[in-house]
């Protein structure tokens, strides 16, 4: 048994580990079973869930000083911690969350909620409160109720902003600042939106009164203490944008006053330098640089493009009977009679169905066309054509482009999509065909080129026309993914880009092990990393969320994975030392953040046998201390272990899974297996599971109990997706059999959605398993291909032919593969009993997926039974029905694979007269564990 030390041997063990400098691979491959303990350890109980914790949220301090991080448990209660380094200190804070470091790295503040108790008791909505703690000095002050707290750029001042009063509606809040050092404050009225400079302790601020009246936007320099207003009207202002690099400020005014129903259009209103009020520009809708049939819409905050001499707009067609000058919309004209009929008209044109226009709506009312202002020169390029289009301003404020799919509509409704790249100049409105009918592309940050991928090469044109390149057919490397089992029209995916070097000059881009360094301008390309030689995949890894582009030449940092283990770690490559493998052990790492100021990293670190913790280290991960540890406790229990599991599926393939082990494992005994399943899993090996009830695939509830747990990869064959499954899962299994570990007839399967599928194909189709459980099948491979989603109001049919289901043509073009794939073709046949659970209210797999296959098993007489869990989506979130559902499952297999015997709702099903005993006996003596 693979047991976890108690917590002072784990940090002596990590610390003798920090050691290591050079690649280290602490690998479990053993294929021995494990000996029998001389003395078992306890298994977990229903009462011991509550305890067990999530770390969650780590933040750690511009120096690395500090580290903060959350812990949730499963009775509900939550805590804060910032732990100092050096010396040792930890700060607990009962329901505290949202914590933040000043820039300066002397401050932290974060939020403090309410427990479940104060909660149920308030008899006002739920707030938060703030506090403030001087990291030097360790004083704590409470500073009351604020939706948000922020510092400014020097980590001086703090800005609380408060929540708004009931009365009037549309009233903003207190908004308070603190100049911390000194322990003053300031307090601003009526506050609706509030905005820090980038670089200065300068707020800007949108007042909104819930009137006609006050209304405006002032700016507080709160080193100076001056308050100074900019505007002010009966309006509503939305919007506020600061330039990144200078004293800057854009805000949108409305053409209405704030009471009006409809805001109508709005005029922009620009500073080159907030500190100057009369220095101003202003674009109102009725512009004449502005088309008549467009208005300054709010939906789109302005945008202050690099070189400050341009601004970014919103601009959306005006409604139907008004033109410009107009105050206000005919609103009359569309307006329905009040007797009218609920009719929707939908068409076998419609590229986007009437259902999915109508969850979209609100989005789509708030789309956008991007224009660009130009006040020196009073000039608006408008770039958007195309509500439905994605538009954007390369970051030099030169180019813009719009991708837009309208030309393939086919493709967009049938899992085939394609879209035009266009450019628009800036300079002089030139709009350009930039690359035409591409699926995957990506454009400079900071320049004026664009790549794109063709499902083989990677080739890159300039957004001016220039001609296209091919950047790596000459190169001796694969970057498409050769190994994706979802149908394509021919154009695989690309492994994928790690982005832009500055200024556009190169792009680094993935095979399936390793980065490229690859050149625009056709000169040598380099590979950075040494992936392919261990089969280990490197990937960059992204550590200041602030950049878009990498400095050339600068140090990059890379995440790597063993494609066999699933070890994991971090790899380094610099100019002047080329590649450094840093960090590579059979654990997974989480939550990546470094420093602002230091050369200080904190990571999350967890297994399936080792509960999260947060380790502390440098950029070599040379020296790494333990931070935190979350469940220190786990040691007083039983506990699985995981490995991998080798097979070969129906194809021929290398493929593995992850086998967990029963806690208190004994070599002596065969075990009986639960086998869960959806697409590719092996990458789960490393991840910890907090037991607990609500979680009703629950592994770790599963080992618990005595069962080994599989979880197999699956690689599809199109067409076939029920029988690859088969094949895949038949193979895994009997690697583990072959062991000597499990007992054949004593395995059972379980899955949800797609993996509800695989479990109710299994059943109705093979004689693999002695009993399944599906949630939320599909079911009949006829009808769900006409299936709606009705959460997004998507139809099935992309999503059937070239995405999960893999069917890659329509029923009509291959009935016989749709009919061998299908669960419900087959369960005359069925000899496998099923267990199926499905919400009534399914947005994703319709119910009568479930019900139709109830009621072809009940006539053909086969063993099943049927969960409906009333108003559940796809997912199930009252609590009562994921436990009710964790504890069903246990029940389940305690019976038909280990022989339990079986309650009455497994036996001869509920009458409706005696549900409400049954659920009540579920609630009160379930198996599993509470929390």
């Amino acid at each position: 048994m693979n047991r976890r030390t108690p917590s002072p041997s784990r940090a002596r063990r990590r610390a003798a580990c920090s050691a290591r400098d050079t690649l280290v691979a602490t690998l479990v491959t053993a294929t021995a079973a494990t000996p029998a303990l001389a003395q078992e350890l306890p298994t977990l109980e229903p009462e011991d869930y509550g305890r067990w914790e999530y770390l969650l949220s780590p933040r750690v301090s511009p120096f690395g000083d500090w580290v903060a991080y959350r812990l949730t448990r499963n009775d509900e209660t939550e805590e804060l911690r910032l732990r100092r380094m050096d010396p040792d200190t930890t700060i607990v804070v009962a329901w505290g969350e949202s914590p933040a470091f000043s820039a300066d790295g002397r401050w932290a503040v974060w939020q403090v909620g309410m427990s479940p108790e104060e909660r149920e008791a308030s008899d006002g909505p739920a707030r938060l409160t703030v506090e403030v703690m001087d990291l030097r000095t360790g004083q704590r002050r409470e500073l009351g109720p604020a939706r948000s707290a922020t510092f400014d750029a020097t980590g001086r001042f703090l800005a609380l902003s408060g929540y708004p009063p009931e009365e009037p509606e549309g009233r903003g809040g207190d908004l308070r600042v603190l100049d911390l050092p000194a322990g003053t404050e300031v307090t601003v009225s009526a506050v609706e939106e509030a905005e820090w400079a980038p670089e200065a302790a300068v707020l800007a601020m949108i007042l909104a009164t819930g009137t006609d009246q006050g209304n405006g936007v002032q700016v507080f320099d709160a080193g100076s203490g001056s308050l100074r207003g900019l505007d002010g009207s009966g309006s509503r202002y939305a919007g506020l944008s600061w330039r990144e690099d200078g004293p800057g400020l854009a805000v949108l005014r409305s053409d209405s006053v704030a009471s009006s129903a409809d805001a109508g259009g709005y005029t922009l209103l620009a500073w080159r330098d907030a500190a100057r009020p009369a220095d101003r520009v202003e674009l109102a809708s009725d512009a004449p640089q502005i088309p008549d049939s467009l208005r300054i819409a709010p939906h789109r905050t302005p945008e202050w493009l690099a070189d400050g001499d341009r601004i970014g707009i919103g601009l959306r067609p005006r409604p139907a009977g008004e033109t410009t000058g107009d105050a206000e919309p005919d609103s009359a004209a569309a307006a329905p009679p009040e007797d009218t009929t609920t009719v929707q008209i939908w068409h076998t044109s419609d590229v986007r169905l009437v259902p999915a226009q109508r969850v979209r709506a609100d989005a789509d009312a708030r789309r956008t066309l991007l224009a660009v202002w130009e006040p020196e020169e009073d000039r608006v390029v408008v770039v958007g054509t195309d509500l439905l289009a994605t538009t954007d301003v390369v970051a030099d404020g030169r180019w813009a482009v719009e991708r837009t799919d309208a030309p393939y509509g086919w493709g967009a409704m049938f899992g085939r999509p394609y879209h035009d790249v266009w450019s628009v100049d800036l300079d002089d409105g030139t709009r350009r065909l930039a690359a035409e009918r591409v699926r995957y592309e990506w454009t400079s940050p900071d320049g004026d080129r664009l790549v794109w991928f063709d499902g083989t090469d990677y080739h890159a044109g300039g957004l001016d026309g220039a001609d296209p390149r091919n950047l790596t057919g000459s190169l001796d490397a694969t970057f498409a993914n050769t190994g994706w089992d979802t149908p394509t029209d021919g154009v695989l995916p690309p492994h994928g880009m790690g982005g832009w070097e500055e200024g556009g000059g190169a792009v680094y881009l993935y095979d399936e092990f390793d980065v490229w360094r690859v050149p625009l301008d056709g000169s040598e390309a380099m590979r950075l990393t040494e992936g392919a030689e261990g089969e280990v995949v490197h990937r960059i890894q992204d550590v200041d969320p602030d950049r878009d582009t990498h400095l050339a030449g600068e140090p990059l940092l890379f995440q790597v994975r063993d494609e066999w283990t699933e070890a994991r770690g971090w790899a380094r490559w610099s100019a002047g030392e080329g590649y450094e493998p840093l960090l590579l052990e059979d654990r997974s790492h989480w939550s990546l953040q470094r420093a602002d100021s230091a050369d200080v990293f904190v990571f999350r670190v967890e297994s399936r046998e080792e509960a999260p913790d947060l380790v502390m280290t440098d950029g070599r991960f040379g020296d790494r201390r333990l931070v935190a540890e979350s469940n220190p406790f786990q040691s007083e229990y039983a506990w699985t272990r995981s490995e991998m599991v080798e097979y070969r599926d129906g194809e021929g393939r290398r493929q593995h899974g992850v086998l967990l082990y029963p806690a208190n494992h004994d070599a002596s005994r065969r075990y009986p297996m639960i086998v869960y399943a959806y697409e590719i899993l092996s990458p789960q090996r490393h991840v910890w599971e907090t037991p607990s009830e609500r979680d009703y695939y629950s592994f770790t509830a599963w080992t618990q109990e005595g069962y080994f747990v599989l979880l197999p990869d699956i690689v599809f064959r199109a067409r076939d997706p029920g029988v690859s499954t088969a094949e895949a899962v038949g193979a895994a299994i009997e690697a583990v059999n072959a062991r000597g570990l499990i007992d054949r007839d004593r395995v059972g399967f379980i899955g949800h959605s797609w993996g509800g599928y695989e479990a109710t194909y299994l059943a109705a189709r093979t004689d693999l398993f002695a009993t399944a459980v599906a949630g939320a099948p599909l079911t009949d491979f006829l009808s769900f291909m006409g299936q709606i989603h009705w959460n997004p109001g998507v139809a099935e049919l992309s999503h059937w032919e070239t995405g999960q289901a893999r069917m890659e043509v329509p029923y009509w073009e291959d009935p016989d593969a749709h009919e061998r794939n299908s669960p419900i073709h087959g369960v005359h046949e069925m000899s496998t009993p099923l267990l199926m659970a499905h919400g009534s209210e399914d947005g994703v797999v319709e119910f009568w997926q479930a019900t139709e296959f109830y009621n072809f098993a009940r006539r053909a007489g086969k063993p099943m039974v049927l969960l409906v869990y009333e108003g559940e989506d796809h997912g199930f979130t009252q609590e009562a029905n994921q436990i009710d559902y964790h504890r069903r499952i246990l029940e389940w297999f305690g019976h038909y694979l280990k022989g339990e015997e079986a309650p009455a709702w497994i036996r001869e099903g509920v009458s409706w007269e005696r549900h409400p005993e049954e659920r009540a006996r579920v609630a009160g003596e379930g198996r599993g564990g509470g929390g």
